[in-house]
């Protein structure tokens, strides 16, 4: 009995080394997962900025070519504007629901959230700041 008893505790000890490492794979590829995701979304950001930049020139260039009613042209670049605000919204939701979850899933609850355009927006900020200390220096 004993010799049973000690080759089920090592079949026992091998299936949970296995099942160890499939939870590791799975957790591996739920991760990797995330960050492509979020590599998309960084660049659905930015080409939704450009499509704000774009379209309002699209449109501008549009009422100056054609006689048509300048009215017209008004209401399809607010509602255009809205369009592709509405846009970055549910992209940044998204993948701040997303973050939230994987934080939850790894147990990084107090973990900041990495922001679509963290780093460029904090580069303005020190820029800002460099500059408002040069303006106070003088």
């Amino acid at each position: 009995m004993s010799r049973e008893k000690k080759s089920n505790q090592k079949t026992d000890v091998r299936v949970k080394d296995e099942d160890a490492v499939k939870y590791k794979e799975i957790y591996d590829a739920i991760i990797e997962y995330e960050r492509k995701i979020h590599i998309k979304n960084e660049k659905r950001i930015k080409i939704g900025l450009r499509c704000i930049i774009i379209i309002p020139m699209i449109f501008l260039f549009l009422l100056f070519v054609t006689e048509s009613s300048k009215v017209i042209f008004l209401i399809l670049w607010i509602v255009s504007l809205f369009v592709i605000a509405s846009y970055l919204i549910a992209v940044e939701y998204m993948d701040y629901n997303l973050q939230k979850k994987i934080k939850e899933f790894t147990g990084e609850e107090d973990a900041e959230f990495d922001g679509l355009l963290g780093d460029d927006l904090m580069q303005v900020h020190e820029t800002l700041k460099r500059i408002k200390q040069r303006e106070g220096d003088m």
